[in-house]
């Protein structure tokens, strides 16, 4: 299908600021850029936008405003052509024992901690209860999934964006973001390669998908000479054509929509103001 996506970030500073300095992740992350269809960057006060590829190979856009400023826009739009993964079905079949002979130099890092993700002891005695006697890797990660969603609650305005999987494992609640660290942990504590992604989802007529109409974050998992495929803790559901990838990384710290920095007064704590829509777009 088609998806129209409109991201708008709105900062409003209690006190003037400067020397601002943003890192931004809105373009779609495509094996295929024929997808993406129409793609649109704004930032107010206007400013040159530079971008790159980071080491996950995410395309980032950054500025900087010099000058003093009492509000900060940032506003994308895009329309991308979605596929699913799963078009031949579940990967079954690929065994934990593939993974005993090691992962690749790229892949390695999705074994490891990261920021926001420990791999602590009490992580790894729950995802090994979890796994029980499965040997498949994607049964595996189906399960985790399955039990993150059933077992934890979803509680918006509970969290924030640096909570730790370890507050996540405390409290049983949290958000996307919180559910796409906790099944990475799981994963990644049995050995099996997990990542982040930060994107969109879109609820379609009659559907009741948690984390629609926002950025929603899910996780990957790598499955040995067949590659990444998402699962969705959140909605207890694969990441399928409904799912907009944008950015990939170890944690949200690799791949959240807008970075930076800006010096100001301590008072010039910021009036947050967000708003995404996300809707199928008819293709003349």
């Amino acid at each position: 299908m088609h998806l129209r996506i409109f991201h708008r970030t709105r900062y409003v500073y209690r006190t003037a600021v400067s020397q601002s300095h943003n890192e931004l992740r809105f373009r779609p992350a495509s094996d295929n850029p024929r997808r993406l269809k129409f793609f649109l960057l704004k930032v107010e006060p206007p400013s040159r936008l530079r971008h790159f590829r980071d080491e996950h190979y995410n395309y980032v856009h950054w500025f900087e405003i010099p000058e003093p400023h009492h509000e900060l826009l940032i506003e994308a739009s895009m329309v991308i052509q979605t596929t699913s993964p799963y078009a031949n079905g579940e990967p079954m079949g690929i065994l934990l024992d593939s993974l005993k002979g090691g992962v690749d130099e790229l892949i390695s890092p999705f074994l490891l901690p990261s920021r926001y993700v420990s791999l602590d002891p009490e992580v790894w005695r729950l995802a090994v209860d979890i796994r029980q006697d499965r040997q498949d890797i994607f049964e595996t990660a189906l399960a985790i999934m399955h039990h993150v969603h059933d077992h934890w609650e979803y509680a918006p305005n509970t969290t924030h964006a640096a909570t730790h999987l370890k507050d996540v494992m405390a409290t049983r609640q949290g958000v996307c973001q919180d559910f796409a660290h906790l099944m990475i942990g799981l994963l990644r504590s049995l050995g099996i390669p997990a990542r982040y992604v930060s994107g969109y989802l879109f609820n379609g007529p009659g559907a009741h998908l948690r984390g629609a109409q926002a950025s929603h974050a899910w996780c990957e998992v790598w499955l040995p000479g067949s590659g990444w495929f998402g699962l969705d803790p959140t909605n207890a559901t694969l990441a399928d054509d409904r799912h907009v990838k944008i950015a990939t990384g170890r944690d949200y710290d690799d791949a959240a929509p807008i970075s930076g920095t800006m010096s100001g007064p301590p008072n010039a704590t910021a009036r947050l103001e967000v708003t995404v829509r996300v809707e199928e777009a008819t293709m003349g």
